[in-house]
């Protein structure tokens, strides 16, 4: 595992089940509390997107976020 994953991991860890806001792409980002994650996907629940269109749960691939930051 690299340093940079070891980074991620472990703010990931600290950051479950607080509500955290993530890029996708160049234009889309939504919100939702941080349910789980591996190395590949992040898990949200509870989501709402820039328009404010809700969803139960989202999965996004760690290599497709641009930001992710805790609200």
């Amino acid at each position: 595992m690299g340093e940079g994953q070891y980074l991620l991991d472990k703010t990931l860890e600290r950051w479950k089940g607080k509500r955290v806001a993530v890029g996708v792409g160049s234009e889309t980002s939504f919100s939702g509390l941080l349910e789980d994650f591996d190395e590949e996907v992040i898990l949200l629940k509870d989501v709402t997107d820039y328009a404010g269109n809700r969803a139960r749960e989202l999965i996004v691939k760690i290599d497709d976020l641009n930001w992710i930051t805790l609200l």
